[in-house]
């Protein structure tokens, strides 16, 4: 097989092909100095000539270093070195935080207020910063609090419009990735060269310059050509929002946090399950994969068939109690006996058709100690499943649980998967767990009886999956909003909870709908002006084009060879309009895809204008042609030869 055609499955795992990582304002954030041009020393000097601006930020004057001197004169000497090499790259001198070096995995909290203070005041399009899988814990802190501002981030903030069409950049210094953007540095392979040996300290304590260009040579592997490469694993807000942290990290690499290794977690899980063992084993999979498994997870069957053997796979990771029905009891008596069975203090859920991302118990647990708040809910990603191969497959995801607490809104509709809720036992069994006389929505009425007993702590990160699946295959799947359960279910408890409706909640929960709208219809009047914007600028290059084209093809034999030319630039630009039409169907699909479009209309227009500017220059070839004495009796030979 051909190195240009590579196969599927490398293809679909590591690009083949060099891309251009490029930006307007670009923001890098780095631990220590020497971070950011050891991990993106090229991509800086190749947009130092482009960007409007671009901003590096150091938490850490790095004065823990092995083999440093007076910590006071090391970290002066490591921000001067840091300035030197920025000068080098064609950058504006770095500016330094005061976070104490090798401790910020326990300042997470500060980064994300400087992080959020930093983009507030510069407001990039493309943010650097070192990866999660980095082996220097300051690296991963540093990656943690940008996940953490980006991911958490929601429509309704004043200041999401900051977030929302940002990407997020991912560079490697000491543990390589696995990249979704390769840059060839090649051009500026003697900057970050120099740049680099401005850190004179750091080499003399390790030869870091070399260990990072061992690196960039080995991703030239998958690329034709020469030359160092620096490997990037870039995000944007839609995919930052729907996934968990921990899940990204072990799908880009190596994860420094084992399977139970945060654990055991003080939590019993319920896990309810009637005649779906594939799906059972997924989800006890999911709690196995923890950081922090939990002491005890209870299977309620009810009244499906066995699933003794599924569950005793699982008793090298957690304690398990299953209790097999012999008829069908419902949902909600599932429920309260596996509660009933439960011996932690914490309680929580998951449905055998829902998995557990690996942070998920950790970070909800983590919530619950800071408090004050006794009910801690996360968020969950909304996956659609259909089949390929014959598997089940993730065809659509979207953040549709994401709500601040407001018990008002609750009485209207249920923003809380029960799978996303931890909360103490004695809680559960004061609000009378479950009512029994439901079979749907019976987890909302829950949630509003527990409403009025205690406030609830939103975590406004995605730890776990919600998931739909539309096989067609006759799975059983969830029951739908606008199915008939559902609506009976929903009337059910509106009757039950009249009283508690107030025309003061209401209108609270009215002008917050009312605000979502405006904010949507806000977007997507910005979408449909950009769609036309776009498609009136496709017009006018087309007729622009064919006008060319018209010109060009009236030359006579002299003009053969620019014609030529002419032709190869007409090609060009039928390829730059298929990619037009790929980016205009994205935009008319997804809303938040309208800044890459943006940058991509506006790399159009670069090349357009090259391209006239072409034409300018072959024109002008032409003019100088039909001025030359050489042209001019070339036409009286004509003309004494007889010809017009």
């Amino acid at each position: 097989m051909q190195d240009d055609d590579p196969p599927m499955e490398e293809a679909s795992l590591i690009p083949h092909r060099a891309s251009e990582l490029a930006g307007a304002r670009i923001l890098v954030l780095a631990a220590h100095p020497d971070d950011e041009s050891l991990g993106a020393g090229g991509i800086l000097a190749l947009n130092s000539e482009k960007a409007e601006a671009i901003r590096v930020w150091i938490a850490t004057a790095g004065t823990r270093q092995e083999g440093a001197g007076e910590q006071a004169d090391y970290g002066e000497r490591r921000r001067a070195e840091s300035v030197e090499a920025a000068k080098v790259l064609g950058v504006e001198p770095p500016t330094f935080g005061t976070l104490p070096d090798r401790e910020l995995a326990a300042r997470t909290g500060e980064l994300e207020t400087e992080i959020g203070k930093l983009v507030r005041d510069f407001r990039p399009d493309l943010l650097l910063c070192p990866s999660p899988v980095e082996i220097h814990p300051d690296h991963r802190a540093l990656a943690e609090a940008a996940w953490g501002r980006l991911s958490s981030s929601r429509p309704t903030d004043p200041d999401h419009g900051d977030y929302a069409f940002l990407r997020l950049a991912f560079y490697e210094i000491s543990h390589p990735i696995l990249p979704n953007v390769l840059v060839d540095i090649s051009p500026a392979a003697a900057r970050k060269e120099k740049a680099l040996a401005a850190y004179e300290s750091q080499q003399a304590v390790r030869d870091y310059a070399g260990a990072v260009g061992g690196l960039n040579a080995y991703r030239r592997l998958t690329l034709e050509g020469r030359g160092p490469v620096e490997a990037f694993r870039v995000v944007d807000y839609g995919e930052a929002s729907t996934r968990s942290l921990e899940e990204f990290r072990r799908s880009i690499g190596p994860s420094f946090v084992a399977d139970g290794e945060r654990g055991p977690a003080p939590v019993s899980v319920v896990v309810r399950t009637r005649n779906r063992p594939a799906l059972l084993r997924e989800a006890l999979d999911s709690l196995r994969r923890q950081t922090a498994r939990p002491r005890q997870v209870v299977v309620v069957n009810d009244g499906g068939g066995s699933v003794a053997e599924i569950a005793s796979s699982f008793r090298d990771s957690f304690e398990v109690a299953l209790e097999e029905l012999r008829d069908r009891k419902g949902r909600s008596r599932a429920a309260n006996r596996g509660v009933a069975l439960a011996s932690e203090e914490l309680a929580a859920f998951l449905d055998d058709d829902d998995v557990a991302y690996p942070d998920h118990l950790e970070r909800l647990v983590r919530a619950h100690r800071a408090g004050p708040e006794p009910v801690v809910y996360s968020d969950a990603v909304t996956a659609v499943y259909g089949r390929r191969d014959e598997q089940p497959e993730a065809i659509h995801r979207s953040l549709q649980y994401s709500l601040d607490y407001d018990p008002d809104f609750l009485l209207l509709a249920n923003y809380i998967p029960l799978h996303t809720l931890l909360l103490p036992r004695s809680l559960y069994r004061g609000t009378g767990g479950f009512d029994e006389k439901l079979d749907y929505s019976e987890d909302w009425d829950f949630l509003i009886r527990l409403s009025f007993e205690t406030s609830f702590r939103h975590l406004r990160a995605v730890t776990c999956e919600y998931r739909v699946f539309d096989t067609g295959g006759g799975e059983p799947g969830k029951v739908r909003a606008g199915e008939d359960p559902f609506q009976k279910a929903r009337e059910v408890i509106y009757e039950r909870y009249a009283g508690r409706r107030t025309p003061e909640g209401l209108g609270r929960v009215i002008d917050r709908l009312r605000s979502q709208i405006s904010y949507w219809a806000g977007r997507d009047s910005i979408s449909q002006g950009e769609l036309k914007y776009q498609r009136d600028s496709h017009r006018g290059l087309i007729a622009t084009l064919e006008r060319t084209g018209q010109q060009l093809g009236n030359a006579e034999a002299e003009r053969a060879r620019l014609a030529a030319d002419s032709e190869h630039v007409r090609r060009r630009a039928a390829d730059l309009a298929l990619e037009r039409d790929r980016l205009l169907a994205e935009n008319e699909l997804v809303h938040s895809r309208v800044e890459r479009l943006f940058s991509s209309n506006e790399d159009y227009h670069r090349k357009t204008t090259e391209l006239q500017a072409e034409v300018a220059r072959l024109t002008g070839i032409l003019d100088q042609i039909y001025a030359s004495r050489t042209w001019k009796l070339h036409l009286f030979a004509e003309r004494v030869r007889g010809r017009s």
